[in-house]
């Protein structure tokens, strides 16, 4: 755990060096460049907005725009999910980096958290303009405590950074392990609080015990508080989120220490 922490520390440089790469590599050639940060959550956010106000409209008020409620997980999801799928395939894209005996192989599935931690970052403004406009029209949404949102993505970036630590070691041995966690990923989707609130599954108590026992329910739950209904997450989601993302990061980090040694063979 402490082996890959001190590295990442050390060549934090390369690491953000190689995340500038891979931003410009991602739109190297196209014409908007780095606008589609933002062209596609403007995309996004339109179609949510159209289909849930005139083809589906929820009946749950309390997640009245449900287009803006939705985003408020979906985004963070997002980021987590393309991180995990793209940081899993990094080590096997990248076996003539590994070969080298003096590369630091762990910095490798960090550069796609971080380059997605940055298209997060740059949607921001878009959800901030979209809370903006629905509040003009005196919706009850939104407000300062929105401001938390980047803090709370911090306090999950150790989970998903683990995560992709470990996963991408287990999938340089196991090459199936990408195939596994896209159907993961999926299941783990729906049992996210992200299409809907948990109270809303009072009616169904195992299914809420299972999905209040998902690792990523705090920090949709945090989210959702803070930047739609404008809330303070309590002392004990921030405490859950805090032990969430130091058991991932260290069971992801010691798995990438175990596994290290025989990184190179594996690739």
């Amino acid at each position: 755990m402490l082996t890959a922490a001190r590295s990442i520390f050390r060549y934090r440089n390369l690491l953000l060096t190689l995340t500038g790469r891979e931003l410009k590599a991602r739109y190297r050639g196209s014409v908007l460049g780095y606008l589609w940060s933002l062209v596609n959550p403007v995309l996004l956010l339109g179609v949510y907005t159209f289909v849930f106000s005139f083809v589906f409209q929820p009946r749950d008020e309390s997640v009245s725009p449900y287009a803006l409620f939705l985003i408020t997980g979906l985004f963070p999801w997002i980021w987590f999910q393309t991180s995990l799928v793209e940081a899993t395939a990094s080590l096997l894209a990248n076996s003539g980096l590994i070969r080298k005996a003096t590369f630091p192989a762990e910095i490798l599935p960090i550069v796609p958290v971080l380059a997605n931690l940055v298209h997060l970052a740059l949607a921001l403004p878009v959800i901030a303009a979209a809370f903006g406009a629905f509040h003009w029209q005196g919706y009850p949404v939104g407000g300062l405590v929105g401001l938390l949102l980047p803090a709370i993505t911090l306090v999950q970036l150790p989970m998903v950074a683990g995560l992709a630590l470990g996963l991408s070691a287990l999938n340089a041995h196991f090459k199936d392990v990408k195939d596994i966690l896209n159907n993961i990923l999926t299941l783990l989707f729906f049992l996210t609080p992200i299409l809907y609130r948990l109270p809303t599954l009072a009616e169904y108590p195992w299914i809420q015990w299972v999905v209040r026992l998902n690792p990523l329910t705090p920090f949709t739950s945090a989210y959702q508080l803070a930047v739609f209904d404008n809330q303070l997450p309590g002392v004990g989601l921030w405490l859950a989120m805090a032990a969430v993302s130091l058991v991932c990061w260290s069971i992801g980090a010691a798995v990438f220490d175990r596994l290290r040694e025989t990184l190179v063979e594996a690739v």
